[in-house]
């Protein structure tokens, strides 16, 4: 590189499409993320009762907006804790949903551009 040259911007990274986004995931109605400050842990708030949250299951919700895919859910999460996999993830997700406290949102309609 010449002196005084300027570098060239790092190219954008590719949008995720909606087939490699993995589930998105949101809480279900009457269901709330919140936070206990008595034992200072996450809570998940639902009509039959509450369901105290170590810190990574507590992440793990917050991102849970119906928006975010679950593959983008693990990367955040990779960043932040040490071991956290997309199996744990989305095992997690699965056990909740089981107890009817999450669920899976519709894909969002394909956008032709044109």
């Amino acid at each position: 590189m010449s002196a005084g040259a300027v570098p060239a911007p790092a190219p954008a990274p590719a949008p995720a499409s909606s087939a490699d986004a993995g589930v998105r995931w949101r809480l279900r109605g009457g269901v709330r993320l919140g936070h206990d400050p008595v034992r200072d842990v996450g809570i998940l708030l639902h009509p039959e009762g509450v369901l105290l949250l170590n810190d990574t299951g507590a992440a793990v919700l917050a991102l849970c907006d119906g928006a975010t895919g679950e593959h983008a859910v693990t990367r955040a999460l990779a960043g932040r804790y040490a071991s956290v996999s997309s199996e744990e993830v989305r095992s997690f997700l699965a056990e909740l949903a089981r107890r009817r406290l999450v669920e899976a949102c519709p894909a969002p309609p394909e956008r032709i551009d044109g």
